[in-house]
């Protein structure tokens, strides 16, 4: 039976970390390009799960460090 990795959770701040750009612009391609985003406790915390990242970084040609993730 194939184990299926599970998708780490990210915050805003660790995306933008990851990108290299500011959190600002991390919520800009979640409200303007589409990068998918899950609010937590009433909306005061946004999420990300990794392969929404992968997906996105994929289809617009955005640089991710994964290596941060480790």
């Amino acid at each position: 039976m194939a184990t299926q990795k599970k998708d780490k959770v990210l915050s805003v701040k660790e995306v933008a970390q990851m990108c290299r750009v500011s959190n600002e612009t991390i919520r800009r391609w979640i409200r303007r390009h589409g990068l998918k985003a899950y609010n937590t406790t009433g909306g005061l915390a946004i999420k990300i799960i990794e392969s929404d990242l992968r997906d996105f970084a994929k289809d617009l040609n955005v640089f991710v460090d994964w290596d941060c993730l480790e």
